[in-house]
């Protein structure tokens, strides 16, 4: 994934929460702009339970948006 989608979505306002897909076949929900941190090299985040998350910019496979109804909710969009 280029660096400046992800930068892009983070960057829009107002902010909409979102999951990062990674090729491993992890998902991590950013639900605040605050709670991620992009460098060319890393994409570093925090999940709920307080957990630093480091993944490579490479290895984002995609990025979806989070429908805040079903967050609300408790599920997320797949």
């Amino acid at each position: 994934m280029e660096i400046d989608e992800l930068r892009q979505v983070v960057q829009n306002r107002p902010f909409r929460a979102f999951e990062i897909h990674v090729d491993n076949g992890e998902k991590h929900l950013i639900e605040h702009p605050e709670n991620i941190f992009i460098t060319p090299q890393l994409v570093v985040t925090v999940d709920k339970s307080g957990r630093t998350i480091l993944v490579s910019p490479e290895a984002v496979s995609t990025i979806c948006l989070v429908d805040a109804k079903r967050r609300r909710n408790g599920r997320r969009r797949r």
